[in-house]
């Protein structure tokens, strides 16, 4: 009977414990409700000319998967909460730099139809005025673009045109997953805490 009870005490008290510490401490959380507004107000839409996909240089939209928090439901399986992260890099020849637009959990053909295309993204004005930004290691980001029609591929069985923009909704979320999943602590910190 002794067992039972602490397999019991194990499964509904120390576990969940354990998972919410893991949670706090070791998955990269940093409070972006409390800046985002200011991020997103202090950014500015420019032109950008997306180039022809080239398979051969490097894998044009880049994917991957992090890992946002564990769930106790469904312990004793992989009960984590992943996100998906799509991205492509774009050198503007105009600008000199480059910029990575980045889409968190967005399955639609928008990488296809920006593809030679000239669009409008939006950038953090500070990011586009840092010298220290816009090269391949350290791109400027895009989280929202818009001017992405494309009337010969994307057109639905109406003949009226899709859409891609990014919806104001999904550039909020863009916005918020990545600084506060993505964008380092240390990183945070130094641009949105210090001096304060």
């Amino acid at each position: 009977m002794g067992g039972y009870i602490g397999y019991i005490i194990g499964v509904v008290i120390i576990l969940p414990l354990l998972l919410i510490a893991y949670n706090h401490f070791l998955i990269n959380k940093n409070d972006a409700k409390k800046v985002m507004d200011h991020y997103m107000k202090n950014s500015e839409d420019i032109t950008l000319t997306v180039p022809d996909r080239n398979i051969d240089l490097d894998p044009v939209v880049k994917s991957e998967s992090i890992t946002i928090a564990l769930a106790t439901k469904n312990m004793g399986r992989d009960g984590s909460s992943n996100t998906s992260i799509q991205s492509r890099f774009v050198y503007d020849t105009i600008n000199k730099k480059y910029f990575k637009i980045v889409m968190f959990d967005l399955y639609n053909d928008v990488w296809i139809a920006i593809n030679k295309k000239t669009i409008l993204a939006r950038v953090n004005k500070q990011d586009l005025a840092n010298p220290k930004m816009g090269s391949k290691e350290k791109p400027i980001l895009v989280f929202s673009v818009r001017g992405v029609v494309d009337p010969l591929m994307m057109q639905n069985l109406k003949g009226v045109m899709t859409n891609y923009n990014t919806t104001q909704e999904q550039y909020e979320y863009n916005v918020f997953m990545y600084l506060t999943y993505v964008m380092s602590k240390k990183e945070f910190k130094d641009r949105f805490e210090k001096g304060k």
